[in-house]
């Protein structure tokens, strides 16, 4: 498990990239290879494929909801 200091350096180092982006609480949303697509990561875990920045921010709320209520939700 990654600590809160971690994640804030992670944060930091990735918060000027061009392409995807990193949040505060350890979800990052990384470039596919050969595609404008997005692959969202959490703990190390592939969750989903977005076809755009603003589907992948969508997703990632969207399941940091369900984390809250205890239940997973991955497509």
């Amino acid at each position: 498990m990654t600590t809160d200091k971690e994640l804030k350096e992670i944060y930091n180092f990735y918060k000027d990239c061009k392409e995807g982006f990193v949040t505060r609480d350890g979800y990052a949303a990384v470039p596919l290879a050969g595609s404008k697509s997005l692959v969202v990561v959490y703990n190390g875990e592939q969750l989903k494929v977005c076809k755009t920045e603003k589907s992948a921010h969508t997703f990632i709320k969207k399941h940091r909801t369900q984390i809250k209520k205890g239940t997973v939700f991955v497509s």
